[in-house]
């Protein structure tokens, strides 16, 4: 009798260890939450947040009067960019929420960079004019290379890079930039040690 007693015994030890290890198993494969997610609602909800941040490209742009950047000037600080073309519908739709941002939460911490893929400079900064979006620069993305190498598969597209140039989230498509949930999302961000 003690027999099965113990031979019972192991086998619920066996079985107990298998699903164990088995929940081991399956919350490891899970995506860690960052907190970002709660904030892909509404206008963002196409945001997407990266387990594996990527680096910012190395690209060189410029604005039409010649200026130049690279995104790695931005280091230390979270970077919002924003890659548009005036022939975009969606991309000039969400112009004005992005300069709205940049007026509300842009400065030594936050940097909205927007970065057009139109044939010349030029366009991009008469539509600036064009429309007051004071709080921006009309950067242009001469080797036509950007939406590539972020693996984008259209514009707009928008990513968050943190303070040391890793992308930590996106959306592909048109957002509002000035929502309650964007806000929120920055707000995040910012109060969280860099």
């Amino acid at each position: 009798m003690k027999f099965l007693s113990l031979s019972n015994a192991i086998r619920a030890m066996v079985l107990f260890g298998l699903v164990a290890m088995f929940a081991v198993i399956v919350q490891s494969c899970q995506s860690p939450k960052h907190g970002l997610e709660r904030y892909a609602v509404n206008s963002l909800r196409k945001l997407q947040v990266l387990d594996a941040p990527t680096i910012q490209p190395a690209n060189r742009f410029n604005t039409h009067t010649e200026d130049e950047m690279r995104l790695a000037d931005y280091r230390g600080q979270y970077v919002v960019l924003n890659v548009w073309a005036t022939w975009c519908p969606p991309c000039v739709a969400e112009m004005p929420s992005l300069n709205k941002l940049a007026k509300l939460r842009g400065g030594e911490n936050l940097e909205v960079v927007t970065i057009s893929v139109d044939r010349k400079a030029e366009e991009a900064a008469a539509y600036f004019a064009e429309h007051k979006l004071d709080a921006l620069t009309p950067w242009h993305d001469g080797s036509y290379a950007l939406a590539g190498k972020l693996r984008a598969q259209g514009v707009p597209i928008t990513v968050i890079y943190d303070p040391n140039g890793r992308e930590i989230a996106r959306v592909s498509g048109e957002a509002n930039w000035a929502s309650d949930e964007a806000l929120a999302l920055i707000d995040h961000l910012l109060d969280r040690p860099g």
